[in-house]
């Protein structure tokens, strides 16, 4: 897949409702040589997939798409299988599987890590509460040693990127000069991304939640967020955050999530992990 081809791969975004920007397209696709195809049938576009290679330690599968027109006749299967080879010698490969993907990808060989959500919200909530402040390039490498053990692999070239598109949605939590918690975000099609968010405790992570949301009055949020403790849950709803569809996380084999996944109260999305 080429950049020439990312007309398409919006057009395709936009007939599944997915909410993916020419910007994220770009990025994948820049940063991840030769890990994406395109399926073409007739000169046109019908289907798209890739994965984004964290070093050699984690590839995450993303943006298996196919036009509605050709569904049913085994191109998403071909896509994953060209992507699966490519991705050969990466220690663990995984995926955010919708309900109708799932059993597809049960089939390839992956299994169910935990249960992940995409909530919801519109209304701002209160201000936060807890020490926080806007992120800059100095604070990175603190933020990012603390991912590499969070995240499990390397996606600094991902945050540098976010935190360079939507800087509004960066914040770090300090205490008592400690690093208690980070996030980002990204501008959607559909509607804003907030995360991920790594923190130590809830009520942290809730509160960076908070300080994106607050200063954008009437403007739509998306959060991808586990499912559990529901602690969390709870702290969503009481943000004005709704559930709007599950996903399944999902690893192939016997990989296990890697990182620090207790730390995640939100992951970057189904097309960063």
């Amino acid at each position: 897949m080429a950049p020439q081809d990312i007309p398409d791969g919006l057009r395709l975004c936009r007939a599944s409702g997915w909410n993916q920007r020419e910007e994220d397209w770009r990025q994948m696709l820049q940063s991840n040589p030769g890990g994406f195809v395109a399926a073409v049938e007739g000169g046109r576009v019908v289907g798209t997939g890739g994965a984004v290679r964290y070093g050699s330690e984690l590839g995450w599968v993303c943006m298996i798409l196919v036009d509605p027109e050709w569904r049913g006749r085994g191109i998403g299967t071909r896509i994953m299988d060209e992507v699966l080879r490519r991705l050969q010698g990466v220690a663990v490969v995984g995926l955010d599987a919708t309900p109708g993907g799932r059993l597809v990808y049960v089939k390839l060989g992956f299994r169910d890590a935990r249960a992940v959500a995409r909530f919801a919200a519109l209304s701002p909530p209160p201000p936060p509460t807890s020490a926080l402040r806007a992120m800059t390039a100095a604070d990175l490498p603190e933020v990012l040693a603390w991912d590499r053990e969070a995240f499990g692999a390397d996606r600094g070239a991902v945050l540098r990127w976010a935190l360079g598109q939507a800087p509004e949605y960066a914040w770090c939590a300090a205490d008592a000069g400690r690093l208690d918690g980070y996030c980002f975000g990204r501008h959607g099609h559909h509607a804003d991304q907030v995360g991920p968010v790594v923190a130590r405790q809830t009520d942290v992570a809730r509160d960076l939640v908070r300080a994106c949301l607050a200063p954008q009055a009437g403007r739509r949020f998306f959060i991808d967020a586990p499912r559990e403790p529901t602690e969390w849950a709870r702290a969503l709803a009481g943000l004005g955050f709704v559930e709007q569809r599950p996903f399944t996380r999902m690893y192939r084999g016997d990989a296990k999530e890697p990182g620090r996944p207790e730390q995640t109260f939100a992951v970057a999305g189904p097309e960063f992990g």
